[in-house]
């Protein structure tokens, strides 16, 4: 989602051999129907409210020095694209923490 330095940064970070593209506007993420999260729900939704509280409690804690709210709004997904460009596979999670387990991510991947 960033500049071309964010995203070779992302790259040689975490996605060693695999090409990252820049895409400062967004455009990507808006064509395949992710979009924001109402941060007001992030305080007020019932279901997270009672997570935070058990992070809390199971001793974690927000690093807000380390958080870059810029992009806090963006809700996350995962797509699988074929070299033709086709979407075979799309998650659109429904709040910041929701990202399908990584088994099905695998096996959507096959």
């Amino acid at each position: 989602m960033g500049t071309a330095e964010e995203a070779a940064s992302f790259c040689a970070r975490f996605a060693r051999g695999a090409q990252c593209i820049a895409d400062p506007e967004k455009r990507s993420y808006k064509a395949i129907g992710l979009g924001d999260f109402s941060l007001l729900r992030l305080f007020s939704d019932t279901g997270l409210r009672r997570r935070r509280a058990e992070n809390r409690a199971a001793g974690f804690r927000q690093d807000w020095g380390a958080t870059k709210l810029r992009n806090a709004a963006q809700l996350p997904g995962a797509a699988f694209i074929d070299k033709e460009g086709i979407i075979r596979w799309i998650y659109r999670g429904k709040h910041p923490g929701d990202l399908p387990p990584m088994k099905e991510m695998l096996a959507a991947s096959q």
